[in-house]
């Protein structure tokens, strides 16, 4: 998200909690650090709130002039937190992601779900409504073997293609795949092969 927006000539903002900046996709994301084309919210600041985080973002996006903001994730951010300011969590993210709309940035956040085949939520924190678009990715099973799926759950006030896709991640990023089809029931954790359609015979003798 943050290379292509600097292959586009924009700037970004990262706040990574996961992994450092540094050490993702082969040293492509310390060269647009070093380069100044994304910059870096440090995540190992002890005792800061969400919104004095919010606060280091918007500075950040205006010295920048950034486009583009990705946090990733909700859940080690949440970690990163000090334990007093945890509580009103989904009611600080919403404040951030109000702050940081208001300046015109798109935020791509990221979340680790828990593995529930039968309780499939988007969110830990409830925070789903506050984004325009969700795209679910994960691990399945086909042919006994794992392979990386990917669909586009929800893009608010506009149609999207529901359907379920196989994708790669090499160093030219994302390579987004076919459509996984004859299998249905993927998500579910219990996948089964559709059966084909076969054409009823027609003509004399038929019917």
């Amino acid at each position: 998200f943050l290379a292509e927006g600097a292959r586009q000539g924009e700037t970004g903002v990262i706040a990574a909690f996961e992994q450092r900046p540094n050490r993702s996709r082969g040293g492509l994301m310390a060269e647009l650090i070093e380069s100044g084309r994304v910059g870096v919210i440090d995540p190992q600041a002890a005792g800061l709130s969400v919104d004095e985080i919010s606060s280091l973002l918007v500075n950040e996006i205006r010295r920048l002039k950034a486009t583009r903001v990705v946090i990733d994730s909700l859940s080690g951010f949440e970690l990163a937190l000090a334990p007093t300011f945890r509580d009103d969590f989904r009611e600080s993210v919403a404040r951030m992601v109000a702050a940081l709309s208001n300046t015109g940035v798109t935020v791509l956040m990221t979340s680790e779900l828990e593995d529930r085949y039968a309780d499939l939520r988007f969110s830990p924190y409830g925070t789903a409504f506050l984004t325009d678009a969700i795209v679910l990715q994960r691990y399945v099973e086909v042919d006994s073997r794992l392979q990386r799926v990917m669909a586009v759950v929800k893009v608010r006030g506009s149609a999207h293609s529901d359907e379920l896709r196989s994708y790669t991640i090499n160093d030219q990023g994302i390579q987004v795949g076919d459509m996984l089809g004859g299998q249905e029931g993927l998500l579910s954790g219990a996948p089964s092969r559709t059966s084909p359609l076969l054409d009823a015979p027609t003509g004399p003798g038929h019917g």
